[in-house]
């Protein structure tokens, strides 16, 4: 894949730098702000993130990467900022095979042809930093292989020291609530720890020891002798869609206990196992005629911190019994810290999102309502650490969510606690 030239990169993200700042900062933009103007503020917002997305569309590889993160951070981004940038999760245009032919080659020390006995010109799949192809082994096994842009290692640390760049000078003029350069950071280590393959496979592995045979979870095996940083050979494994409604209930597949299945994988990974594949999307999810419920693409794996799961789990009980103090210390103990240690404000946040219910309690489903008024609370008052754990743990089960309401149920993590048990 030929790559813009570093100088260029350096000018397209200065470019679209300037031309956001002085998008907040032009009078009739401000003017409205200050009178309130809600309307014309998403406006603003989404004209800023247009003009962030044009840049990732154009520059690729680590910026989109970049922008999909960003889209993740509800809690510190406007909601139209989240919309516009969730366009990054779609698939990008695919690499020429040549090249997908080169790093394979590379990466594994061998003529293709020598390594499968068919590998696919057209990939399954494509995406911000790999696509994906279908393939045969020598030996007849079916695999899927996940390859990676080549030069994406060499402009990493150019793009990202552009953007943090852009950080400290927005910062420098406009100082933020919080703090962009930390949450730079963070997006920095997760690019680092999908750019290595060989972690992917790791997780994959420990994600597959959480569940034992027959417990109807299907995670790819990894065939590591075909693997490498940038290479990635796996068991290809096939299902339905799980937002596919109509061909699941054609399979005899009662949508009901997909979603169940759905929630009960993810309360284990989260809540038991404190390790869990915090990246799913209906892409990475499938569901086989047997009902096993497949689980793909584990790039972005977390370690959740000791105790989190029952910070977690006090949190919600907390919430459907309507016990403040309880609600408060839970908070507490799952990182949230307030700028002047006021804890009124975890009060009035716990508060807002059970008001999104009909009943005024938590009910055990975290709907996108709830999410996203923790997020707009979160961002009105001086919260200055949102522990990151707790962003992804809630974006998971936002969209476990969504995809039940999409299958005509809920979502509700308590029953899926108390029938797992």
């Amino acid at each position: 894949m030929k790559w813009p030239t570093l100088a260029w990169r350096t000018w397209r993200v200065a470019r679209t730098g300037v031309f956001i700042w002085g998008l907040y900062k032009w009078p009739s933009a401000w003017q409205a702000w200050g009178e309130g103007d809600s309307t014309h503020r998403d406006r603003v917002h989404e004209r800023a993130a247009q003009a962030v997305l044009d840049c990732a569309l154009e520059m690729r590889g680590v910026i989109i990467k970049t922008c999909q993160a960003i889209a993740t951070r509800s809690d510190v981004f406007p909601k139209p900022f989240v919309e516009v940038l969730k366009q990054c999760h779609d698939s990008v245009p695919a690499c020429d095979f040549t090249v997908v032919r080169q790093v394979v080659e590379e990466e594994l020390g061998k003529p293709l042809d020598t390594l499968f006995a068919e590998f696919d010109r057209e990939p399954l799949a494509s995406a911000s930093l790999a696509q994906v192809h279908r393939a045969r082994l020598l030996d007849g096994r079916e695999v899927a292989v996940k390859v990676q842009y080549p030069g994406l290692e060499d402009l990493v640390g150019l793009d990202l020291t552009n953007v943090q760049l852009a950080c400290r000078i927005y910062e420098y003029f406009d100082p933020q609530p919080i703090a962009l350069l930390p949450l730079l950071k963070e997006i920095t280590d997760h690019l680092e720890m999908e750019l290595d393959f060989t972690r992917e496979a790791d997780n994959a592995d420990r994600v597959r020891e959480i569940f034992g045979e027959g417990e109807g979870v299907v995670v790819p095996k990894i065939y590591r002798e075909w693997s490498s940083r940038r290479v990635l050979t796996m068991e290809l494994v096939e299902g339905i869609k799980i937002t596919d409604a109509t061909a699941l209930e054609a399979a005899g597949l009662d949508l009901e206990l997909v979603v169940q299945d759905l929630m009960q994988i993810f309360v284990r990974m989260i809540f038991a196992a404190g390790f869990f594949q915090a990246d799913p999307h209906p892409g990475n999810l499938m569901v086989q005629p047997n009902r096993d419920t497949v689980v793909l693409d584990y790039g972005l794996c977390k370690q959740l911190p000791d105790g989190f799961g029952m910070g977690l789990f006090e949190l919600l009980f907390s919430m459907m019994t309507v016990n403040e103090s309880a609600m408060v210390r839970a908070f507490t103990e799952l990182g949230f810290q307030t700028a002047d240690g006021d804890t009124d404000v975890l009060l009035m946040i716990a508060r807002r999102m059970i008001g999104r219910s009909d009943t005024g309690r938590f009910e055990g489903e975290f709907t996108e309502e709830m999410t996203d008024e923790l997020f707009e609370a979160i961002r009105e008052n001086p919260l200055v650490d949102v522990p990151t754990d707790f962003v992804l743990v809630g974006r998971v089960f936002t969209f476990l969510s969504g995809i039940a309401h999409t299958l005509g149920h809920r979502a509700n993590v308590l029953a899926a606690m108390g029938a797992g048990a």
